[in-house]
């Protein structure tokens, strides 16, 4: 059934938010009298339950005789024996005896019957096939999403974006006629050189240490473009995160120097990285991310409206002038791949790097032309001074030429080559050739240097190219040539930053910028959204319509109970979509967290403060639908209450599931928490199993530290404090009272002790015993109080602050993406 209901929307993102199921209820209220004909959970319930009752039989203990002595109350004087004027609390009626079979009491109190088991069995079967049949017909019939994928959704014009695109438009149109030149320098770095020597790198496995990257040396000078390539599993991305200061497993060693100096704490936010995943916030614009990157990783003090125009050079950098305003989306939807690409590169410029532009495959599936456009956009860079490394697999021989330096590494993470490539590859070949693998003429020398060091299918040609390294007077020039960057860069005054804190700007404006965009972001994934509204409507209205403006009976006080106990669903619905939002924004995290644009405590909170408007309209429409319609009390001391407690509700299941989702490194792992969580906060809150029936093991912790104890006992007590109980005709438990007594002469202390009364007091036959007089005589043997519910909303309360701790601690020392 829930992969037919996928079928039939794909956009739902939690299937079982309307399968509401109503079990074993007798005199069913309101439209859903029809629920358990079309139910299959109902057939299944009912063929478990007769199984399991046929064989039973029921003893009754001597708290269900009515009347009975209570002597912590002063009553002693009814007999202890059973005899014919008392009788059983039960729902079969019969006087005089102690037991029941499971058979009668399961027809009388449910009509369920014991031969049904088998009918119920082959219902079910038949709805597993009809519903498989169904998904079958759905699959076939209904359009699937695939031909949408394409499509770009652009944010609305306003007044300023409008002057910006003007803005643009004008500029492209005067490069094309060639009355204005694009003016670079805004892009330009810092002159300082990068080097690192002696580069070591070891990592943790069963059993000791695996070293991945050997003794390597190398430079970017200022305005060049230098590519990293090598075999897969040579370690190039591997030495990119080393060279980045990303990796956070493992022990470097080595020297690693930006303009002969060690690399600072602020050395992460002044070098751009773009990875290769091209992982974004799939709701922003493009112009929204670049601007977003601008805003936090430069510094404070510079003007939001200098940040703003220098995006708007980035975007005509990268001549993404039709897709400024166009929501990125995801892989499959949004953006092209090649698109993406330069997203992503302009993310890392807005950040205005005053040290070294990293990329990681910025080539990779790109068709040619989209991967020399990806190139020429990277040789304009090197044209205003900037520092670019950046890994490449199998360029042709057109892009291989724009590379000004290569470093090529062999399975081990050891060097082969650095230096030149020399026009037309010259200077490599020449390496090549000398050390025994002459490069073909018609062959293109990127590919064929990767054959020869035993990178592809066929054997190494020319021997152990480490060795020869190692050995060669290439290596030695190389060692010089750093010497030489190391002297001149410590022989200039060091240029001291304005801000060498790990971050470019303050707390309060990391927050209010964070926020923003989160906000915007849940704003603009209705589906999330709608689905979790739709949810919280769906039960309340089913809810409401079955428990329709109940009276005052004894059944109807149960079924208010039931009514209440639907707000323990509401955190079963919220955590299944929350969790995977919080997870999926924290891959988004992770990656600015590397480039330090704001710290883990700003993600958290702001991805739970987001939440709350979203919470608080939940609330009002479960609330408002399932409050008035089921018939509680109108008065405000109790309506406020209960609304604040579902308000609460929400905040817990938001900050429960948010803090699974910080403690889980997967969308997996963090389901597979929440059945264990809800299915035992169900069972010890006190409605499931009254307190008195757990065993004692249980009661005396569980049921305390259960949230949902506390969240039953306030609504509970709420709704039915000094509500009057009034049983219909078939609800009395009816016993005859002694001759010449009457009912109240005989019941009445007892009545009054139990919290009951008697319908007929002055009678001298047949006596009617109600169970209950108020609501508050049914909740007082559940151990709630309606005196306590201001200290069961405070305790509710404190749980959604020890979620909230426990968020904030898991995001800033938990880190699942391991680098």
């Amino acid at each position: 059934m829930v992969t037919y209901t996928g079928d039939l929307d794909e956009k739902m993102a939690s299937r079982q938010d309307v399968e509401v199921s109503i079990y074993a209820l007798t005199g069913l209220a309101g439209f859903s009298g029809f629920s358990p004909d079309v139910n299959p959970l109902s057939y299944g319930y009912e063929a478990i339950f007769a199984n399991e009752f046929s064989r039973i039989d029921l003893t009754c203990d001597s708290s269900y005789i009515i009347p009975r002595n209570i002597p912590s109350a002063g009553l002693t004087g009814y007999p202890w024996v059973i005899s014919f004027p008392r009788k059983y609390d039960m729902l079969t009626h019969i006087a005089g005896a102690n037991t029941v079979t499971g058979t009668t009491y399961m027809e009388a109190a449910f009509s369920y019957r014991k031969d049904h088991i088998w009918r119920n069995f082959g219902i079910l079967v038949g709805f597993f096939i009809t519903f498989m049949f169904l998904q079958m017909l759905c699959i076939e019939i209904l359009q699937q999403s695939a031909g949408h994928l394409a499509i770009v959704v652009f944010k609305k014009e306003d007044k300023e974006l409008k002057k910006a695109n003007q803005r643009l438009g004008e500029r492209r149109e005067a490069y094309r006629k060639g009355q204005l030149d694009q003016d670079l320098s805004a892009l330009g770095m810092k002159p300082q050189p990068f080097t690192w020597e002696a580069l070591n790198y070891h990592v943790p496995v069963p059993g000791g240490q695996k070293q991945l990257l050997t003794d390597i040396f190398g430079y970017v000078k200022p305005g060049t473009l230098t590519a990293l390539m090598g075999a897969s599993g040579a370690g190039k991305t591997t030495l990119l995160d080393v060279l980045a200061s990303r990796k956070n497993v493992g022990v470097i060693s080595g020297d690693v120097l930006i303009n002969g100096r060690p690399v600072g704490l602020d050395f992460q936010r002044g070098c751009a990285y773009a990875e290769q995943l091209d992982t974004h916030e799939w709701t922003t614009t493009v112009r929204e991310a670049l601007r977003f990157s601008a805003y936090l990783r430069q510094p404070e003090h510079v003007s939001i409206q200098e940040k703003d125009d220098y995006v708007e050079d980035i975007i005509e950098l990268l001549e993404l002038q039709d897709l400024a305003d166009g929501m990125i989306g995801f892989p499959g939807y949004g953006l092209s791949v090649e698109a993406r690409k330069r997203v992503t590169i302009g993310v890392e410029l807005a950040a205005k790097p005053e040290l070294l532009l990293f990329l990681d495959e910025p080539t990779s599936g790109l068709d040619g032309q989209s991967a020399y456009n990806i190139v020429r956009f990277l040789r304009k860079l090197t044209a205003t001074g900037q520092k670019i490394l950046c890994t490449i697999h199998q360029p042709n021989a057109l892009l291989f030429q724009s590379f000004d330096r290569l470093l090529l590494l062999q399975r081990g993470g050891e060097t082969v080559y650095f230096g030149d490539i020399g026009k037309d590859s010259q200077v490599l070949i020449d390496y090549f050739e000398r050390n025994g693998a002459p490069v073909p003429s018609n062959v293109n020398p990127a590919e064929y240097m990767l054959e020869a060091i035993g990178a592809g299918s066929r054997k190494r040609v020319g021997g152990d190219w480490y060795e020869k390294w190692k050995n060669s007077p290439e290596l030695a020039q190389v060692k010089q040539e750093i010497e030489q960057l190391k002297a001149n860069a410590i022989s200039q005054p060091g240029e001291e930053s304005a801000n060498r804190g790990e971050y470019a700007t303050s707390f309060l404006f990391q927050f209010r910028t964070v926020l923003h965009r989160t906000n915007i972001g849940l704003w603009r994934n209705a589906d999330y959204q709608w689905t979790r509204l739709f949810a919280h409507i769906a039960i309340a209205m089913v809810v409401m319509l079955t428990f329709l403006q109940l009276d005052n009976s004894l059944t109807s006080l149960q079924y208010r109970v039931f009514a209440i106990f639907f707000a323990t669903i509401l955190p079963a619905l919220v955590l299944a979509q929350i969790q995977p939002q919080y997870i999926m924004s924290r891959m988004t995290f992770d990656r600015e967290a590397s480039s330090k644009m704001y710290s883990s405590t700003i993600f958290a909170s702001t991805q739970l403060i987001a939440e709350m408007p979203y919470s608080l309209g939940c609330a009002v429409a479960f609330f408002l639908l399932l409050y008035y319609g089921v018939g509680f009390p109108h008065a405000s001391t109790r309506a406020g209450y209960c609304f604040l407690m579902i308000f609460i509700v929400e905040i817990y299941a938001v900050t429960l599931g948010q803090a699974v989702a910080a403690l889980s490194p997967s969308i997996m792992i963090a389901a597979l928490f929440n059945p264990f969580l809800l299915v035992l906060f169900s069972v010890f809150c006190g409605v499931t199993a009254p307190p008195a029936t757990l065993p004692y093991f249980w009661r005396s912790w569980m049921y305390q530290l259960d949230p949902f104890t506390r969240l039953v006992s306030g609504l509970v007590s709420s709704v039915l404090h000094n509500v009057p109980i009034v049983c219909r005709e078939n609800e009395y438990s009816v016993f005859t009272a002694p001759s010449g007594q009457t009912c109240d002469q005989w019941a009445g202390g007892f009545a009054s002790a139990v919290g009951g009364y008697i319908n007929n007091p002055n009678g001298t036959g047949e006596c009617q015993f109600c169970q209950y007089s108020e609501g508050d005589s049914f909740y007082n043997n559940l151990e709630i109080s309606y005196n306590t519910r201001w200290r069961d909303f405070g305790i509710f309360l404190s749980f959604c602050v020890f979620n909230v701790m426990v968020l904030l601690v898991a995001a800033r020392f938990l880190r699942w993406s391991k680098r």
